[in-house]
């Protein structure tokens, strides 16, 4: 963005400058440009357009990202114009390992919007912190309950979309307590073959996928609290029409607990570790493609065992 800007800063310069001379037919006075501001009105918005819409389309919002489709489901992000393999992303600030060589299974295709707070973005070695990157990062912050009086709410939320047939159904349910809380929400998403411009299907672009998240929180104290979450994600019968092989099944376990303290000292606000477990399991299939020269199945998977401890102050 900043080399786009001094061309056009540049570009606006020197034709402002070549106008100097008066024309002799135009009764408007030139005059010299001492400074150029350019804007955009492209921000991005943590409320997406669709309330039943996928993370991509939830993504895609922000400036800094563009989706790369490769079928209906699981676009991967670039950041910066980079692929994955120069980027972060982390669900809550865990590291999560794709299985997938083709990069058909992207770390932002494990959460649901239903279950996903905000996404926070960082550009180049702004997201160091989470590990080494040249394009930046984004960790995907999940929604969390508070402590509080006794209460229990829920919801449950249906859509349709026509173009390919996409059912999605879901619900959440919420308790709370002084001492504890918990949340439960799942979502379930099945899509047959898209439709594009005059009614042309686009074969091998059907998914079907099925999302659910619990966390559970403790109060040890005033300000200590212990957190547990688990993420289980599957989805299968994914096709991708840009690819010779489509998905059987993939598969995410996605396990944390967490100590977090608040109000320290005077200095340092807010403490939190956390230690992490994931588990990701990736089958490709070309058994249903017709015209395939070479038979081939191409399973992987990857386990991913880690922990953090950060701590913020101020002074």
């Amino acid at each position: 963005m900043k080399i786009n800007y001094i061309i056009l800063s540049t570009f606006v310069s020197f034709s402002a400058w070549a106008q100097q001379n008066p024309i002799v037919s135009d009764s408007i006075t030139n005059q010299e440009l001492k400074e150029v501001v350019i804007s955009t009105t492209n921000k991005f918005n943590s409320a997406i357009s669709k309330p039943l819409g996928s993370v991509d389309e939830y993504l895609q919002q922000a400036n800094t990202v563009t989706m790369v489709r490769r079928g209906g489901y699981a676009s991967e992000p670039f950041i910066n114009g980079m692929a994955t393999d120069r980027s972060v992303i982390t669900i809550d600030g865990m590291r999560i390992y794709a299985a997938c060589t083709d990069k058909m299974d992207p770390v932002t295709s494990y959460v649901e919007t239903s279950n996903l707070q905000k996404a926070t973005f960082a550009s180049g070695q702004a997201a160091s912190s989470t590990g080494a990157t040249v394009a930046g990062g984004i960790n995907l912050v999940r929604a969390k309950g508070t402590f509080g009086p006794k209460a229990l709410n829920g919801s449950a939320f249906a859509g349709f979309e026509t173009n390919n047939k996409q059912r999605i159904f879901g619900g959440s349910l919420h308790y709370s307590a002084p001492k504890f809380y918990i949340d439960v929400d799942a979502t379930y998403r099945k899509a047959a073959n898209y439709k594009a411009g005059e009614n042309e299907e686009v074969l091998y672009s059907q998914f079907q996928k099925v999302n659910t998240a619990t966390t559970f929180g403790y109060k040890l104290t005033d300000h200590k609290q212990l957190e547990a979450s688990f993420i289980y994600d599957h989805a299968s019968n994914v096709g991708y029409p840009a690819l010779p092989m489509d998905v059987l099944y993939a598969k995410a376990y996605i396990g944390s607990l967490a100590y977090k303290q608040h109000h320290i000292s005077d200095v340092f606000q807010h403490w939190e570790t956390k230690i992490y477990y994931n588990n990701v399991t990736h089958v490709m299939d070309d058994s249903k493609r017709p015209d395939v020269p070479i038979r081939m199945d191409m399973p992987g998977w990857s386990r991913t065992t880690g922990g953090y401890s950060t701590l913020t102050g101020s002074g």
